[in-house]
């Protein structure tokens, strides 16, 4: 089982559209995490592997060009099955795959909530 350090909230944020990206890191960044960004699947996927004991969690749209964000999210799960995995959008779909979601268009507070719930839960934190 995932143990990771209370201190160690890196977090991958997946998505294409740029102005997501931005404005989740800067949420964020403001509440204390390191972000690590990628632009579509494959690009995170590559990045949780070069950074894999660091990352904490994965949030991650789900239609992205190249790879998906459920595929992304299955393939990373192989490599560390305890990773908590949020979905920024595609809630009925990542939801029916047993992954937590976030629906766009959501606010800053929305955002850090399930954040600190999946970072809480692996950490057995209970909020």
């Amino acid at each position: 089982m995932r143990q990771p350090d209370r201190l160690a909230t890196a977090i991958l944020v997946v998505d294409d559209d740029d102005s997501i990206v931005e404005l989740v890191k800067a949420f964020l960044e403001n509440a204390g995490h390191a972000v690590f960004v990628a632009g579509d699947g494959d690009a995170g996927l590559a990045l949780f592997q070069q950074h894999q004991p660091a990352i904490s969690l994965v949030l991650t749209d789900v239609e992205m060009p190249r790879m998906n964000g459920l595929d992304m999210a299955d393939r990373i799960l192989r490599l560390d099955s305890d990773l908590p995995v949020l979905f920024m959008s595609g809630a009925n779909a990542a939801a029916n795959r047993g992954y937590g979601c976030v629906a766009k268009p959501f606010h800053a507070a929305d955002l850090l909530a399930r954040v600190g719930c999946a970072l809480g839960a692996v950490q057995g934190i209970h909020p």
